[in-house]
């Protein structure tokens, strides 16, 4: 899956890094890509969701299909080997 957000609150923007941070990697400043479970896909949704100020931030989770093929390119081209569960 690829998570990125924009949240306007420096405060708010750190609660929702160091939550990322527990469930993915940072591969841009607002973009984390993680490869879950459904069960910790679902703690993510329920933790995430309640770190943003809809009237002001934006927060969108693109999960990505087993087929689905990455490219990367450039520094800290990362590959991840786990299994997304779905």
């Amino acid at each position: 899956m690829l998570v990125i957000y924009d949240i306007a609150d420096n405060k708010r923007r750190a609660r929702m890094v160091k939550c990322l941070e527990r469930y993915g990697v940072r591969v841009q400043k607002s973009a984390f890509e993680a490869f879950l479970t459904k069960k910790k896909y679902e703690c993510l949704m329920g933790e995430a969701k309640n770190l943003i100020d809809a009237t002001t931030d934006s927060l969108r989770i693109y999960l990505l299909a087993n087929h689905t093929m990455v490219r990367v390119w450039g520094a800290d081209a990362k590959q991840i080997d786990d299994v997304i569960i779905f």
